[in-house]
């Protein structure tokens, strides 16, 4: 059976150093995560009530990685959300 880490840490970007619980994971980690980041990112993140006027601010990129033994997620890149678009009338 393989060893599977309980959790994951992201380093740099707009999630530095928040880990995430994998322990119920039962799929094999992406190795690139695209997040849309906003205000609720963080609310989220801290526990808080999320809000309905929380536009996405930034689309952050991130690389599953392998330090010394371990892996991890890096940031990559943020990049400006894509516009909506509404339909022609």
């Amino acid at each position: 059976m393989p060893n599977h880490p309980k959790f994951i840490q992201f380093f740099g970007g707009p999630l530095d150093g928040h880990r995430q619980d994998l322990s119920a994971r039962k799929k094999p980690l992406p190795t690139l995560l695209h997040l849309e980041i906003s205000r609720n990112t963080y609310r989220l993140l801290g526990n808080q009530p999320l809000k309905p006027d929380a536009p996405t601010t930034s689309l952050a990129i991130y690389e599953l990685r392998t330090v010394n033994g371990v892996d991890r997620y890096g940031f990559v890149a943020a990049k400006k959300p894509a516009q909506k678009r509404t339909a022609d009338r």
